[in-house]
């Protein structure tokens, strides 16, 4: 006999054993009951177990979530806007309808029925059953179990079961990056617990089985379904759950919207002349493209133009010791792009920042660390930008996650080469659209 028909016999037990536990429950009602119980543990004995059948659900009101037995949680009376690309219309979030699991068929008078609700994941297992019947918890074998009492034919409703999963709670309360979730100084920054910054949520789940006991035929009909987040609906969670949260400091609390599930793709390819990282900094498989594709292709295709231009005027480029540096025939290093909010959170202090919005690219010079040459490279993707018109972005020479003061563009230590100390000391040029 399976684990779950066990379970079954457990719950039983257990439920014989509180309702004759004290001399007052012993009347006609408990008799009646008992014989049920006993009926249906000879059945579960010796009953052949019918093929598995699938449960009809209705997980959600999208279209395309409820279709893959997919769903979001959203907050109770929380106004959230949806559509985060620029020209997305703005919307908010319709409320989460409850979830319900209905038996595909109608069940006879004499069967008994029985509901179960399964998750592996401890720390999300809370629900809160819409039905009328009483539902009771069992932890069995690491999972987390909601078995239904034995249902009658007197039952109302009983081969619907309506719940409301309960919200993982988002840890910490203030977004600010080197703080962990215990409240103790980390090497980078905070999260939800139980995630795993560099890929994404965990992938909430729940597993739903009615078995049906057929007196008659002495037969269990066994009936699943499952509801799970696909990775759409993960993403859409992570910016639920980092909306409006507080900003530590100065600035705006959150505010980026959430993305309509129509506003998530596939991560596309990037350009042949650009090495380095996907456009998506993530382990979706997915990201948000609001423009970020497309400038990735324009800045690589005008840093080349811009170096070949260099090399065939024949300028020198010297170090300090006046030595030669001969200029780089490399591509440039793709290092960031698309992030998703919890990999925002730990990477980042940019709350809103547009890597959330798939806006942004960070790019590096693809030379080793504190090689002269990447002054050179940053150098010619500078000028390259400064001299077009035809890109409509922002840009500016970042260092260890800061931006370069005025000063830093006003000086130079090597007025040989006629770059400023800016380029010398940036670690990447991050590149964004603009948003009104």
């Amino acid at each position: 006999m399976s684990s779950r028909y066990n379970n079954q016999w457990i719950i039983l037990w257990n439920e014989v054993l509180r309702r004759f536990s004290n001399t007052e429950f012993i009347d006609k009602a408990c008799i009646v009951w008992l014989y049920n119980a006993m009926l249906l543990m000879c059945v579960m004995f010796s009953a052949p177990v019918y093929a598995k059948q699938p449960l009809t659900i209705l997980s959600s009101d999208n279209a395309e979530s409820r279709a893959n037995n997919s769903f979001i949680f959203i907050p109770e009376n929380k106004k959230i806007l949806q559509g985060i690309k620029r020209d997305a219309g703005k919307k908010y979030l319709k409320p989460q309808v409850p979830f319900v699991v209905d038996l595909p068929v109608s069940v006879k008078d004499t069967a008994l029925v029985q509901w179960h609700i399964i998750t592996s994941k401890l720390d999300y297992g809370e629900i809160n059953v819409l039905s009328d019947f009483h539902m009771e918890k069992v932890k069995s074998d690491g999972e987390v179990i909601w078995s239904s009492e034995i249902l009658r034919n007197d039952t109302a409703d009983r081969t619907r079961l309506v719940f409301k999963p309960q919200p993982l709670a988002h840890y910490p309360g203030i977004y600010k990056r080197g703080r962990g979730t215990d409240g103790k100084r980390r090497n980078k920054g905070g999260g939800t617990v139980a995630i795993d910054f560099r890929k994404f949520n965990p992938r909430i789940s729940y597993y739903i089985e009615a078995v049906v006991t057929d007196l008659e035929k002495q037969a269990l009909i066994q009936y699943t379904g499952k509801i799970a987040m696909d990775n759409k609906d993960m993403i859409r969670q992570e910016y639920i759950n980092h909306y409006n949260i507080n900003r530590y400091g100065r600035g705006e609390n959150g505010n980026i919207p959430v993305p309509k599930r129509d506003e998530i793709t596939k991560t596309p390819s990037v350009n042949i002349h650009l090495l380095g990282n996907s456009l998506s900094e993530s382990s979706y498989g997915l990201m948000i493209d609001d423009g970020v594709a497309s400038i990735a292709g324009l800045v690589v295709d005008l840093y080349e133009q811009t170096k070949n231009k260099y090399k065939k005027s024949k300028k020198k480029f010297f170090d300090l010791n006046k030595r030669e540096l001969k200029i780089p025939d490399t591509k440039l290093w793709l290092s960031g792009g698309w992030r998703n909010p919890e990999r925002n959170e730990w990477f980042s202090n940019a709350l809103n920042g547009i890597h959330q919005r798939g806006g942004a690219i960070d790019l590096v010079a693809n030379v080793p660390h504190s090689d002269k040459r990447s002054a050179i490279i940053y150098w010619f993707l500078w000028n390259a930008l400064e001299n077009q018109n035809y890109i409509k972005a922002f840009w500016q020479l970042e260092a260890h996650g800061r931006a370069m003061t005025t000063k830093e563009y006003t000086e130079d230590i090597e007025p040989v080469n006629g770059i400023p100390d800016a380029f010398d000391k940036a670690d990447h040029i991050h590149i964004n659209i603009k948003y009104d």
